[in-house]
């Protein structure tokens, strides 16, 4: 298997685990008199976003800052700071955005990359960035880069693209004179980020996660040697950036789920006391032997004599450096990582953020969600945005100010969404513009249970569900519900021992959810198949777990009484009462030992109350599913992911970029209306039959929930629909299952009071 992502609280409730395996595979079809599908463009979600950013005076004598701004392609941005203009911007192809820039001795400038893990260098006087690829084929991500009086560039890795088990992360070198990597290895068990890295004189250091530590490697001879975390702290992730000035290092820290900085003397081989939360990625240093940085969002500096001094000036903590204007006046320069220049003149003290222009780059959807007024909102990925696509208008808006949504929901007229980093819950109203306290942050995680990605979002009567990621190297996830009313929410962390909880929905106060055997990033999983799950809402007890043939299960729906689930390639339908499987199909072969990035969210299913089907997009397939017949047909000409039902019978997905739709037909003939009562008069007779001992086991709660559904659909004038419901209710008398109890004489009333409906529908 290869991969890129990717203190509990005791239930002590006693959980049926159910293991099944029921060979039913079936053909997926095409749907007949498909419905138009409408292409209603490209979502709007854009951003600037700057993750990596070095800023000095160039060997000309020219001072500017260097910016990987995100995109696809990213771009590498020349910046004057004290002029504040884009002098010019290089495209990266390939790369989606960079963690890393440095500007060495002769004035090259590298630049890393994600995903395609590159490393990128303009050379000066250069048109174009060049990219001689990444330091090992298993490299999923390259991190901070800094390079050596030499120009030789210094990188650390995660190894996304290695087979399992998930190997250490490495330290490598570049040199662009002979176009050789050197790759100097990895540093133990459980490092699998070399996160940051720094060099000072012949020593590379290299610091990593999800085990923090700071290794100091020999340039020439390879030889390492460990550097104790300071003050013996054995309670920290990440060594997450590191910085040199002159021969100090400067360490930022992630320790207990917050960021602290430390000073190393390489010399003398000592840290310094904490000097608070260090926040800003590089440091610069003027004439004067201050060290500059960014303390808890503020510039500060630090002296030589180590005394640590906050400016008091709000600043930009990426690519922070010194440089010198025209007169030889030293300016201490940052950016916002969203593209703002910070500039602040040592000599006056003055302070001004500096809007540049950086172009925006489209941003890629990652939730999706129909909201409470009938629009359809899409958050984006990493720098978050909120678009809303108005069916009524067929027209778009953006709005900035909501992060990286995984989850949406749609609960009690207001819109709920999930968002990544802390796995915090935000309350948006959709009535109004983004801002003045909307959306409104309800809870965060991270510091409890080290939740950080909220993808399973359920309306769950007066709750909202909310299922999470771990953050990095965390396996255990969460189930948390959320109570709008009081806002108080209870956890309930590794319900699923060692799984994440992806997907929610709930029926008649039973909350179903599937999961993933990948937790957060950097952290192998030690489960071997996801699981479907059935909670309890009034007593909080989980009823029973159901492990699927597959690593998640990443959807879940009730359809007319049955659920149904989805894992990447297959769906499945589980008795709701005991969670055993039914039923499996077969949409696509899929090979679970290839899987990219661990597998979080995959899939989605919709029950439609208008037509009795169920509607999904499973293995980038758009679906209608029919459970009643167990026929599965594929939507020709459609492909997607992230699917909703809206309530006019309307399916909305996204496909790349682009937001599609397909209304499907609703069947108005109205039902008999002697059908209403003869139902009412057969859930009667099941009541007598059940009281009485006639009909038990399983079978009772399958009845039931479909003479339930067949009274729903008649109520809403959906014959088909009714009809489908009452031919399950049959087709279960007729092929009762073991445990099941059912006397003769209850079938044979039953059935034909069943009989009888189903004429009166036509």
């Amino acid at each position: 298997m290869r991969r890129l992502s990717a203190f509990a609280a005791t239930l002590g409730l006693a959980a049926a685990v159910v293991a099944t395996a029921v060979p039913s595979h079936a053909a997926t079809g095409t749907v007949d008199e498909p419905p138009e599908i409408v292409d209603h463009g490209t979502v709007p979600l854009t951003a600037t976003t700057v993750a990596g950013a070095a800023a000095g005076t160039m060997p000309d004598g020219t001072p500017r800052l260097w910016a990987v701004v995100s995109g696809s392609p990213a771009y590498l941005a020349e910046i004057d700071p004290l002029a504040g203009t884009v002098e010019n911007t290089y495209p990266m192809p390939g790369a989606s955005g960079g963690w890393g820039v440095d500007i060495s001795s002769d004035g090259t400038v590298w630049a890393t990359s994600y995903m395609d893990a590159s490393l990128y260098y303009l050379e000066p006087g250069a048109t174009e960035v060049r990219s001689d690829g990444r330091p090992t084929p298993e490299t999923s991500f390259a991190w901070q880069v800094d390079t050596d009086a030499d120009g030789v560039a210094f990188t650390g890795t995660f190894q996304g693209w290695a087979d399992s088990p998930l190997p250490p992360g490495h330290l490598a070198s570049y040199d662009r004179t002979t176009g050789e990597w050197r790759d100097y290895g990895s540093f133990g068990e459980g490092m699998n980020y070399v996160r940051s890295t720094a060099v000072v004189g012949d020593t590379a250091y290299a610091g990593t996660g999800t085990v923090a530590g700071l290794f100091a490697v020999d340039i020439d001879s390879g030889d390492v040697a460990e550097v104790p975390l300071p003050d013996g702290r054995t309670d920290c992730t990440f060594v997450y950036e590191l910085a040199a000035a002159d021969t100090d290092l400067y360490a930022k820290i992630e320790c207990q789920g917050a960021y602290v900085g430390y000073v190393y003397d390489t010399v003398a081989e000592e840290w310094s006391e904490p000097i608070g939360a260090l926040s800003s990625q590089s440091v610069g240093q003027t004439a004067d032997g201050r060290t500059w940085f960014v303390l808890a969002g503020n510039l500060a500096y630090r002296t030589p004599a180590g005394e640590v001094v906050d400016t008091g000036h709000a600043f930009g903590a990426k690519g922070v450096g010194v440089t010198t204007d025209a007169d030889g006046a030293e300016w201490v320069v940052g950016m916002s990582h969203r593209g703002l220049v910070h500039r602040y003149e040592v000599a006056t003290g003055e302070a001004e953020p500096v809007p540049v222009g950086l172009d925006s780059t489209s941003v890629n959807p990652r939730a999706m969600a129909v909201g409470p007024d009938g629009r359809i909102h899409v958050g984006g990925y990493l720098s978050g945005g909120f678009a809303t696509f108005d069916p009524a208008a067929d027209s778009w808006t953006f709005e900035r100010g909501l992060g990286q949504a995984e989850g949406m929901v749609a609960h009690d007229g207001l819109l709920y969404a999930g968002v990544y980093p802390g796995a915090r819950l935000y309350e948006i109203d959709t009535s109004i513009p983004l801002g003045d306290g909307n959306p409104r942050q309800v809870l965060e995680l991270r510091e409890t249970t080290q939740q950080d990605r909220p993808f399973g979002m359920a309306s769950a009567g007066d709750l909202v569900a909310v299922g999470t990621v771990g953050g990095y190297g965390v396996l255990k996830g969460s189930l948390t519900l959320y109570d709008p009313e009081t806002g108080t929410w209870d956890e309930y962390h590794d319900l699923i021992t060692d799984q994440s909880i992806i997907t929610l929905e709930e029926h008649d106060g039973v909350l179903y959810g599937g999961t993933s055997v990948f937790g957060g990033n950097g952290i192998e999983p030690t489960q071997s198949a996801g699981v479907v799950f059935a909670f309890d809402l009034a007593s909080r007890e989980l009823l029973w777990s159901t492990p699927v043939d597959g690593l998640a299960a990443t959807a879940v729906t009730m359809a007319d009484g049955e659920l149904w689930a989805a894992t990447v390639g297959d769906l499945l339908v589980l008795d709701p009462a005991t969670g055993e499987i039914t039923h499996e199909h077969e949409v696509a072969p899929f090979d679970w030992g290839t899987v990219p990035n661990g597998l979080w969210r995959s899939a989605d299913l919709e029950f439609s109350e208008a037509d009795g089907y169920i509607y999904g997009s499973v293995f980038d397939r758009i679906l209608r599913i029919d459970p009643d017949t167990r026929e599965v047909d594929q939507l020709e000409g459609a492909s997607g992911i992230k699917l909703d039902l809206a309530p006019d019978n309307t399916t909305y997905w996204i496909d790349d970029r682009s937001l599609f739709s397909a209304t499907w037909p609703v069947d108005a003939e109205e039902p008999e209306q002697g059908a209403a009562q003869a139902l009412v008069d057969l859930a009667a007779a099941l009541d007598a039959h059940v009281a009485n001992g006639d009909v038990a086991g399983p079978i009772a709660h399958q009845l039931a929930n479909a003479v339930t559904q067949a009274q729903r659909h008649v109520e809403g004038d959906r014959t088909e629909a009714a009809t489908r419901a009452v031919d399950r209710f049959v087709r279960h008398l007729d092929e009762p299952k073991r445990p099941d109890t059912l006397s003769e004489a209850a079938r044979d009333d039953l059935r034909t009071q069943a009989v009888s409906i189903r004429e009166l529908l036509g």
